[in-house]
């Protein structure tokens, strides 16, 4: 039975996320990037950027050259995150064989889901309406249709912005033949001129050439090559549950000018401990050691691990273990990083439920909390200790959930 394999791609995703974000920015050519008051790099270019030649990994400075109106707007990688989680749940809706590439792109293997429809077409139209109810008209997706990965992702590379292409199973020959080698993904630059050299100049060529010469020159990577120059890929789509086993769980970040004493510093500490106790929660960890870094502004790191006591995922808990060891290790009057890391892992169904009534209201705060913040965006509910911290939120501003009139 041949497969149906969907490869769904975010399009301009961090710049177009910002534009929907930022009603003043829509229309507009921007870029995302680190500091815009620093020599950076584009991370994204929206479409109207990529119209002046903009492209991502470009110095902001040659960015600016190509297009002298270019915005350019600091990345919120929380937003992104966001964003990202609810895409994702999106697509598990129509299967559990999801394998993200990257955070704004993935396979997911619609076999047997497919058969609901008319065509695997209508899927992907009933896919798009749902991202466009869920984000707004600024955030759309290109999609790929073909019976396996790697045609997938080639497929979705044809049409962008905002495309459906579908590599129908007798068409892939024909297609392939007008396709230059470096648009197969997993072939780049260097492969391509050491190709070259063997006499390889297309794709067909690559798959009519002799494994045993591929291997010669790749290694196991030639049987790899040859199967890409005949559009097969055996690879199943795996799921995220496949991922590496986690060691550790951290967040740190560099604080602005504004937040640089101990007092202030303090805040976006017991906000780090949080987003650290949600995502053990949400991997359904506890964490047994926690570790405090943090900078001074002479770049001098100090950092310093306890034990808790007992195996935790509550960002209070986390909180008040670092100030224990902040008590010890002391803080530098002017800190420039702060960062909270959990390890010593362990999945938390290894642990029987609290007896105590405290514990297991705690738990059941925690658990709606998260439900609030994956429903509404991060930040929607959070402690007043945090509020000191409140402007370094994530601001959901002008995204678009079901039943928002325009």
């Amino acid at each position: 039975m041949s497969r149906t394999i969907l490869h769904v791609d975010m399009d301009s995703y961090f710049a177009s996320v910002e534009q929907q974000a930022n009603p003043r920015l829509r229309g507009k050519p921007i870029v995302v990037t680190g500091k815009p008051t620093i020599k950076s790099v584009v991370a994204a270019a929206s479409k109207e950027a990529k119209e002046c030649g903009v492209e991502s990994a470009m110095a902001t400075w040659k960015a600016r050259e190509k297009c002298p109106g270019l915005i350019l707007v600091p990345g919120n990688p929380d937003r992104y995150e966001w964003v990202t989680n609810k895409f994702f749940s999106i697509l598990r809706g129509y299967s559990p064989r999801l394998e993200p590439f990257g955070v704004d792109e993935a396979f997911i293997d619609v076999t047997r889901k497919v058969e609901e429809y008319e065509t695997p077409i209508k899927m992907v139209e009933e896919i798009k309406e749902k991202v466009e109810e869920a984000f707004g008209g600024c955030i759309t997706c290109s999609v790929g249709i073909a019976r396996n990965k790697l045609l997938a992702k080639l497929a979705s590379d044809m049409e962008k912005p905002d495309g459906i292409t579908r590599i129908r199973d007798e068409k892939v020959s024909e297609v392939l033949e007008r396709t230059p080698l470096t648009d197969l993904c997993g072939i780049g630059s260097r492969t391509e001129k050491r190709l070259n050299r063997m006499g390889i100049y297309s794709i067909p060529e690559l798959g009519d050439f002799p494994e045993k010469e591929l291997k010669d020159e790749f290694g196991v990577d030639g049987t790899r090559l040859k199967l890409m120059g005949q559009g097969k890929d055996p690879s199943p789509v795996l799921p995220a549950s496949y991922e590496e086993e986690v060691k550790s769980v951290g967040n740190s970040l560099t604080l602005p000018d504004y937040k640089r004493t101990p007092q202030k510093a303090l805040p976006v500490l017991f906000k780090l401990a949080q987003k650290v106790g949600y995502r053990l929660r949400k991997k359904d960890l506890v964490a047994g050691t926690v570790k405090l870094t943090v900078r001074d502004s002479e770049f001098n790191v100090k950092g310093k691990q306890l034990t808790p006591g007992r195996y935790v995922d509550d960002g209070n808990l986390l909180y008040s273990t670092a100030m224990k060891i902040k008590d010890k290790l002391g803080f530098p009057p002017v800190p420039t990083m702060v960062g909270v890391r959990a390890s010593k892992l362990r999945p938390k169904g290894t642990f029987p439920r609290p007896l105590l009534p405290e514990r297991r209201n705690r738990e059941s705060l925690l658990r709606v909390m998260d439900e609030v913040n994956e429903e509404y965006g991060e930040g929607t509910l959070y402690f007043a200790a945090q509020s000191g911290a409140d402007d370094l939120l994530p601001s959901v501003g002008e995204f678009k959930r079901p039943g928002d009139i325009d």
